[in-house]
Formats: C-alpha cells, sequence, structure tokens
C-alpha cells in the first residue's frame, strides 16, 4: 500500500504539469484512467474499484503505466519542461521536478525542488525560504 500511496502522490503531481499543458497531454490522460480523474484531484480516495484491483494485484501497473507517460510526456514537452525546478542549492543546470521521488526532496513551506543530496548538504533550512524571510524583513525595516 506504501507503494500505491507513493505512485498516486506522483500521479497528482503530473497531473498538476499536464493540467496546465495545452498539448492536450491531459486529455490523453483521461482516456487512459478510464474515468478515475479522482486518480489526479486526491491521492487519498479510492474507489470500490480501485480496491478490487488493488486485490488482484494489477492496480500498481495501472498506475505504473499513467505514470510512465505522464513523465515522458512532461520530460519531452517544452510548456512542462519550463515549469520544471533548478536546484536553488547547487545550481546545477539540469531540470528536476516535484514527482521524481526517488532523487529530489521539496521544502514544506515554499515548495520549491531540490536533489535530495544537496538538501541533505544544507541542514540550515530551505534557501529559498531563507531569502524571502530577508527579503520580508527588509520591507518591514522600509
Amino acid at each position: 500500500m506504501r507503494l500505491i500511496g507513493r505512485s498516486r502522490e506522483q500521479l497528482k503531481l503530473l497531473g498538476d504539469y499536464l493540467g496546465l499543458c495545452r498539448s492536450g497531454a491531459l486529455k490523453e490522460l483521461s482516456k487512459r484512467l478510464n474515468h478515475r480523474n479522482y486518480l489526479l484531484e486526491s491521492p487519498h480516495r479510492f474507489s470500490v474499484a480501485d480496491l478490487q484491483q488493488i486485490a488482484e494485484g494489477v492496480y500498481e501497473g495501472f498506475l505504473k503505466a499513467l505514470i510512465e507517460f505522464a513523465s515522458q510526456h512532461v520530460y519531452h514537452c517544452d510548456l512542462c519542461t519550463q515549469r520544471g525546478f533548478i536546484c536553488q542549492i547547487c545550481h546545477h543546470h539540469d531540470i528536476i521536478f516535484p514527482f521524481e521521488f526517488d532523487t529530489t526532496a521539496r521544502c514544506a513551506e515554499c515548495k520549491t525542488v531540490f536533489h535530495q543530496g544537496c538538501q541533505a548538504v544544507v541542514k540550515k533550512g530551505c534557501p529559498r525560504c531563507a531569502r524571502r524571510r530577508k527579503y520580508q524583513e527588509q520591507n518591514v525595516l522600509t
């Protein structure tokens, strides 16, 4: 169930990307969902059909296929890749995404995405949140 929950979280984040894309990929993903659009809205909502597929052992494969389709779209779409992140710790030029759970971490406050290894190095917190606090303090003083 933990793997299914993780896959549902990934699918929700991918749905957020496809929802803002003008390419029509969301329409294609919706077809593949078989009228289960709630999968893109809430990772915690399950239908009876979902629970039955979990019991049969086919639900995880269903989710993996959806994630593969959606992530391939995001990686190859000019509009979607522009919504990716650059790690604000190492500033490496590769684009990272919040649905890449194996390699990235996300600030709980501002939702910025970092490489997992980079965030582990910086124990004092999120650099973006620190900049935002500093900016707000400067505005209060002026």
